[in-house]
């Protein structure tokens, strides 16, 4: 057995974090390569040290994820490091302990419904107080939750969104801290969030159902203690054209997975007309978010926008602009800039 005080090659730091963002996130062991992240030959008992103190130990995050899947994730990392040990080297004795205690541990029928916490790492970039490094979202990671709405979970064209944000300069007239900032649909909040800790001026997340602004609040709880970032229920379209909401100035909307529903893209498109047309002489901008589930749902929103006099350019979300998260599939995503003649 190798010494314990001993590292015999340095940690590679990358690996692990990709590694912690991949577990926090919930992704399936099965799609995760731990070969790509950790060479073989690190796998000694100081590197398992630096991982579980990175990963796994209590003060590793606030927020460890499902105790169903972290043992899943266990049994796949396990498996993982004994594959892959050094010479003469065995699994450290904490990794091992962890997974007994999980194990010993009964899963009550009511975990498969219960929300889990997910956390998105954020990149180590200047914008973010050590504090700030993540987003952590109460999610549902079944397609629907048990009361039926899509609000419990956050889709692949919000993640799309928000590194869009984080990495692509968006073509608006004030830099992202001097933004008031509404979102659409927002679901679980990710983007406001996100938004909210990139130092908008101000963020709003809307959505149409009242259990999900009651799910927002508590995300926004979750995550930040400023007084930048808020709820409120809007519903598109022509009912509630009396909101406050339309009466105040938003430099930016933006919305991740909302044109999915051909019922709603006429409400969805008035809402937005309203929305740019009274922030006109401000060069207010969308940026909405689009899985492509089906081109001619999104023709219909393309034809939408013209025929309401709304201007958009398209930009495609390649592989290479999805390097943060795990997204779960290679569906196309597009992203639209949106703004009034």
């Amino acid at each position: 057995m190798g010494t314990h005080g001993d590292i015999h090659t340095p940690p590679n730091y990358d690996g692990l974090i990709q590694l912690k963002r991949l577990y926090l996130q919930s992704v399936p062991a099965g799609s995760i390569a731990f070969d790509c992240l950790v060479p073989a030959c690190q796998v000694d008992w100081g590197f398992q040290d630096h991982l579980y103190n990175t990963i796994l130990a209590k003060d590793a995050t606030a927020y460890r994820p499902a105790q169903q899947y972290t043992r899943r994730f266990l049994k796949f990392l396990i498996s993982s490091l004994e594959r892959n040990l050094a010479e003469d080297e065995e699994l450290h004795d904490s990794i091992l302990t962890l997974y007994s205690d999980l194990m010993s541990k009964p899963d009550s029928a009511s975990d498969a419904t219960k929300p889990t916490f997910i956390t998105y790492l954020l990149p180590p970039i200047q914008s973010f107080s050590k504090k700030d490094t993540q987003v952590v979202i109460s999610e549902r990671k079944s397609v629907l939750s048990a009361d039926g709405h899509t609000g419990s979970r956050t889709w692949e064209a919000a993640l799309a969104l928000g590194e869009f944000f984080l990495f692509t300069p968006p073509s608006i007239s004030k830099p992202i801290s001097e933004c008031r900032i509404l979102e659409l649909g927002a679901g679980t909040a990710f983007a406001s969030i996100l938004l909210s800790k990139l130092g908008a001026k101000h963020v709003l997340a809307t959505d149409g159902d009242e259990r999900v602004c009651e799910t927002i609040q508590t995300n926004i709880g979750l995550n930040t203690h400023t007084n930048n970032i808020s709820v409120s229920q809007l519903l598109w379209g022509p009912s509630q054209e009396d909101n406050f909401i339309y009466t105040e100035p938003w430099d930016l909307v933006i919305g991740g997975d909302i044109t999915y529903d051909t019922r709603d893209l006429s409400d969805l498109v008035h809402t937005l007309k309203k929305l740019l047309e009274t922030n006109k002489g401000a060069s207010s901008k969308a940026i909405i978010s689009a899985t492509v589930r089906n081109e001619d749902t999104l023709h219909e929103f393309d034809t939408s926008l013209s025929a309401v006099g709304l201007n958009f350019e398209v930009k495609e979300v390649g592989e290479s602009e999805r390097r943060l998260w795990y997204y779960g599939s290679d569906t196309p995503i597009r992203i639209y800039t949106i703004g009034s003649r």
